[in-house]
């Protein structure tokens, strides 16, 4: 009876000393990841305030392509009225 106490003493040692490495190397890998996504949370940071500045340029732009979207549609209608203006003239004159 006696061995079988030891037995289940020695058991519970070896299965809370387990334990123990697990947790300790699962929070260490926890700190690892944390370190990891402090960095790119920095990261992250930095590119936002390196973009700040682009925000008004780019509506700037948006609205000039915008703009210059509009006259190439207008340049587009005219070259297709030409287009079809030229080809009654060379049915006209037999092709």
């Amino acid at each position: 009876m006696r061995l079988l106490v030891i037995l289940t003493l020695v058991y519970a040692a070896v299965l809370v000393l387990a334990l123990a490495v697990g947790l300790i190397l699962i929070v260490r890998a926890l700190r690892k990841a944390n370190r990891a996504l402090a960095a790119i949370g920095a990261g992250l940071k930095q590119v936002e305030q390196n973009t700040a500045p682009l925000n008004d340029g780019l509506s700037q732009v948006d609205q000039a392509l915008s703009k210059t979207a509009g006259g190439l549609e207008t340049v587009r209608d005219h070259l297709e009225a030409a287009d079809g203006a030229l080809g009654s003239i060379a049915d006209r004159l037999g092709r």
